[in-house]
């Protein structure tokens, strides 16, 4: 099974991927009433700012990772990275990735940003968390770099081609509120194909909730 932190019990879920700073003001509440479920959370980070205040909050477990829509950064953003990270040894790396919409930063830019993490992640033993959006085969050649590389890709909602491509380099995938949606959609049926120690969970709070349930 993989586990992006030790610490974490097996007899807990585990949210893999949880936007602590947007569910403000009840950020504290969200992480009480995880608690009170059993549920384990990963509050993950997505710029330097955020970083920061990411890393005073207590009872959850937490990635630091430049999202592609923060690119460009502060110069000296990678030295903050590596910095959080050798503070916390638990601590993962992401949501890192690549995203090929036109809103967002030259692709050579974000592939130069996401291999200065993926290296950064070989060097200090951290699991990935990737978000990929219309960029799955860039993302798959990167990777064949990267042997040993533990990942997750979040919200994954490719085909069974590209599932099985991530497997085979030993990633796994997160399934999310997308599943519940009506009609469903196609990644559900890949996902009934894979192995569930592969499968990891997400909500993507609060950007992917489940089906009837506002954002």
């Amino acid at each position: 099974m993989w586990s992006l932190w030790k610490h974490v019990s097996t007899e807990h879920w585990v949210d893999t991927n949880v936007h602590l700073e947007r569910l403000l003001p009840s950020a504290d509440a969200v992480v009480h009433r995880a608690r009170q479920a059993c549920v384990a959370l990963i509050a993950t980070g997505t710029h330097p700012a955020q970083w920061n205040w990411l890393a005073t909050i207590d009872g959850v477990g937490k990635a630091y990772g430049l999202h592609p829509e923060a690119i460009p950064a502060d110069a000296d953003w990678q030295a903050q990275l590596q910095s959080l990270l050798m503070a916390d040894p638990n601590a993962a790396i992401g949501e890192v990735g690549l995203d090929w919409r036109p809103i967002f930063a030259d692709r050579s830019v974000q592939i130069a940003c996401l291999r200065d993490q993926l290296a950064l992640a070989i060097e200090l033993n951290r699991a990935v968390i990737l978000h990929v959006v219309k960029a799955h085969e860039a993302m798959l050649a990167i990777l064949k770099d990267y042997p040993g590389l533990r990942f997750t890709v979040h919200a994954f909602t490719g085909s069974q081609d590209i599932a099985e491509q991530y497997l085979a380099l030993g990633g796994y995938l997160s399934a999310g509120g997308l599943l519940t949606r009506k009609p469903p959609p196609r990644v559900l049926a890949v996902f009934a194909t894979m192995p569930l120690d592969r499968v990891l969970l997400e909500s993507d709070a609060p950007d992917l909730p489940i089906a009837g349930h506002a954002q």
